[in-house]
């Protein structure tokens, strides 16, 4: 955990983190993955997108790097939206003034209804009518979603004072942003904001507007910067796949894409279980102090020099497998 006296410890931009994230509070039957591209066969293959997250480089505002929009008061325009009032807060806080806006889905079929969970209704209900700031003091006093936003923070065997090194925390202020559509209108959500931003009425394509509002604000930072990244919220894909796949309307052509679809989509997911599973699991202690036995016994260098031969032996294999192919 972060020595931020929040007691809220900094969090990846990871999709798989985001994912994890949004079902242990409880939400059902969305994802999130990693937009590389806004072109229309890259947004085919993730619809229905319900919201994006945007991170970039928080460089401050009034210097190009803000905004344009309408700021709209939240409780007249009907947006859930929640000021961040603590420190390394802002990944889960836009995770959660998205998911608040997006409608709940009833399906028919297993694994595509769309609701937030218990926890997130009984908060959502409990803040009606409430200001932005206020909403911001309820999810930052709320233990459960510190405790799931705590549980991805990087494990470390050091404690260092972030104040011992003012430049570099400057340098790596990076920060979170919401574009969805809300009534029929695409808005802004930044916590760091008083107010949401409303930027265009929008109809069903909602993301040809969000990403023409993201290219410009890419626009004004210095030509070939790489400080952004994008998250898509999207409907959970492993269930609607799996459907279209046991259609037997689905012709076969478009059941063996399905098919690739599926298999990479759940490739996926295990490997984030994996990797999320390390991330919720301090390993160091136990790592520290099965070296420290090893040195005591004596068995280090032996353990070493397998390690060493079993990897010649596998490099050895590998290049003889791909000369013989």
């Amino acid at each position: 955990m972060s020595d931020d006296p929040s007691g809220w410890s900094l969090t990846e931009s990871d999709p798989q983190v985001f994912t994890q994230l949004l079902r242990d509070l409880g939400v059902k039957g969305l994802q999130v993955d990693d937009l590389y591209s806004l072109d229309a066969s890259t947004l085919e293959t993730l619809k229905p997108i319900h919201a994006l997250i945007f991170l970039f480089k928080h460089v401050g505002y009034g210097d190009g790097s803000g905004s344009s929009g309408v700021e709209v008061d939240p409780l007249e325009s009907g947006v859930w939206f929640a000021n961040q009032v603590i420190n390394n807060s802002c990944g889960t806080l836009a995770a959660m003034n998205a998911v608040m806006n997006i409608p709940a889905q009833k399906s028919e079929y297993e694994g595509e209804t769309i609701e937030l969970g218990a926890e997130l209704d009984n908060l959502r209900d409990f803040g009606a009518g409430m200001e932005s700031m206020d909403l911001g003091h309820i999810l930052s006093s709320s233990d459960r979603i510190r405790e799931v936003h705590n549980s991805f923070s990087k494990s470390s065997p050091f404690s260092m004072d972030p104040s011992a090194f003012p430049e570099r925390e400057k340098e790596d202020a990076y920060h979170f942003v919401t574009y969805l559509p809300i009534h029929g209108v695409l808005y802004e959500l930044d916590g760091l904001r008083k107010t949401p931003v409303m930027h265009a009425a929008v109809e069903d394509d909602w993301v040809d507007t969000a990403r023409e509002t993201i290219e410009a604000r890419i626009a004004a930072y210095p030509a070939g910067s790489l400080m952004f990244n994008l998250l898509a919220i999207r409907s959970a894909a492993v269930p609607r796949l799996t459907r279209q796949i046991n259609d037997d309307a689905t012709p076969a052509a478009e059941k063996y894409q399905l098919s690739d679809q599926l298999e990479h989509e759940k490739s996926k997911a295990a490997r984030g279980k994996l990797e999320n599973t390390l991330r919720q699991n301090n390993l160091l202690p136990v790592v520290f102090q099965l070296f420290k036995e090893m040195g005591q016994s004596g068995t280090m260098d032996k353990t070493v020099e397998d390690a060493r031969a079993k990897g010649r032996e596998r490099r050895e294999k590998a290049k003889a497998k791909g000369e013989e192919e």
